[in-house]
């Protein structure tokens, strides 16, 4: 039997929203790290987007279950997701932010990126407003690896997020910049909770 995989609409990213890290990519080069590519935003929560599922268009989409004890942790593990988010969004909302909240809830690679992302906003004196759109799915969910571990995938529309100045709120945005992509995010679970640990941009797969 077909089971559906597990999707997340999300809201808009409240004011403990999410930021995405380098949702606002410079658009030419599919790896470049520029200062427009660090960039997240802080916002009110992430709406959903109104195309779904993210695709490379190389074949059939393959989800996690949603029935289930899979489903059940699924819907968790999009929960810890979208927690994620939203402290991201908190703390490239503010110049002064300590990133507290981002320390509990990610670690290794997802935190170093987020932290220097953030760093990027503050020495630039830039914050971001507006909001992205989001739809997220989980795409892998392994409940028999110690610890278990899940792979969400988003389809991400920055066209409505934007870089400004921190003290007028003029958006400064670069001249080119990618506006939808796809991001993987992986995660995994501690003994509390879930924690992104793994976040990158897959600026050349269309959603």
């Amino acid at each position: 039997m077909r089971q559906r995989g597990i999707v997340l609409r999300t809201g808009a990213v409240g004011v403990g929203g999410v930021t995405l890290s380098l949702l606002l990519a410079a658009c030419g080069s599919s790896g470049g790290t520029g200062s427009a590519d660090r960039l997240g935003t802080p916002g009110a929560r992430v709406p959903s987007a109104t195309a779904g599922t993210p695709s490379s268009g190389s074949g059939p989409t393959v989800l996690a279950p949603t029935d289930g004890v899979e489903g059940a942790v699924g819907r968790i593990v999009l929960n810890a997701y979208q927690g994620w988010w939203d402290a991201r969004i908190q703390a490239y909302a503010r110049s002064d932010s300590d990133a507290s909240q981002l320390r509990v809830l990610s670690s290794g690679q997802a935190l170093s990126e987020a932290l220097a992302s953030m760093k990027e906003l503050q020495d630039a004196k830039l914050v971001m407003i507006g909001a992205p759109r989001s739809s997220a799915v989980v795409r892998t969910l392994d409940l028999k690896s110690d610890p278990n571990t899940a792979v969400v995938e988003d389809c991400l529309d920055v066209t409505d997020w934007h870089q400004a100045d921190a003290a007028s709120r003029t958006v400064s945005d670069p001249p080119q910049r990618l506006s939808r992509y796809v991001v993987t995010s992986k995660l995994r679970r501690t003994a509390t909770h879930w924690l992104v640990v793994e976040y990158q941009r897959e600026v050349s797969r269309t959603c």
